[in-house]
């Protein structure tokens, strides 16, 4: 059987009605199934990329929007920014902030979570992970709730039908020893909800600008993967004023020397 070669297939899927139509130029660069496939405008095709799941968003009643950090080709980041915050995508993963030692954790609904001086807030999103004994535990996100000094209760961080309800642990195997628990990083941002589609960014090494028509320019600066600042751009000169000026008369013509 011949082969041929098809150079193009910038025609994309051909409807049935064409199928037979090979007298028409588009036969010659058209596919009869194009199944999860893109048709580039240089008329190459290559399959479509699937998603994965990284983990909720930080609010879950509005859509956030995602930018591209690139620092370098080691520390590729999204930037998810919502309501008044963002937070950052690192490895599949959201970046953490410092974990703190699990000490103990009960069988009780809710979960109640010792970490000597874990220093969280109510509401704030946590993973853990290394428990053992208790191994239900680990790879999963919680919102705590009732926090004090060394302990912590956990609550759902998933899907709608759960989220927020108290973990019930009753089930689950003992705890034995280890584990760790972060705080997911986030940044508060001065941009509402609404806003969020017309923000404008421009990145120059490790910082980004961020332009908005009804806020002032701000600066994105990176140090580390869970350190970033947002600060107000300042447009006034760096150079200081000069100081002691002073005005000298020198002969009798009448004629001035400035000094600096």
């Amino acid at each position: 059987m011949p082969s041929f070669i098809i150079p193009s297939f910038a025609k994309g899927e051909l409807a049935p009605a064409l199928h037979g139509r090979v007298d028409l130029a588009a036969y010659q660069v058209g596919l009869r199934t194009a199944r999860n496939l893109i048709v580039h405008p240089s008329g190459g095709a290559s399959n479509r990329p699937g998603t994965v799941f990284i983990g909720p968003c930080g609010v879950h009643t509005a859509a956030p929007r995602l930018f591209d950090f690139q620092f370098r080709t080691s520390d590729q980041y999204v930037l998810e920014f919502g309501a008044l915050y963002m937070r950052v995508i690192r490895n599949d993963g959201h970046v953490l902030n410092a974990a703190v030692t699990i000490t103990a954790a009960t069988q009780a609904s809710p979960v109640v979570v010792t970490a000597t001086s874990h220093g969280f807030s109510n509401g704030d999103e946590v993973f853990i992970t290394g428990v053992v004994g208790m191994t239900q535990l680990n790879g999963n996100r919680y919102r705590v709730a009732n926090v004090a000094a060394n302990t912590m209760e956990l609550t759902h961080q998933g899907y709608q039908n759960t989220r927020d309800a108290n973990l019930d642990g009753t089930d689950f195997t003992a705890y034995a020893s280890a584990g760790t628990v972060a705080t997911v990083f986030q940044l508060t941002t001065p941009y509402l909800q609404a806003d969020l589609a017309n923000l404008k960014i421009v990145q120059s090494g490790d910082v980004m600008t961020i332009t908005h028509r009804t806020y002032a320019p701000r600066d994105l600066a990176r140090t580390d993967h869970n350190a970033w600042t947002l600060t107000v751009n300042t447009y006034a000169p760096g150079q200081a004023d000069p100081t002691g000026v002073s005005v000298a008369q020198q002969g009798t013509s009448g004629s001035t020397i400035h000094r600096y």
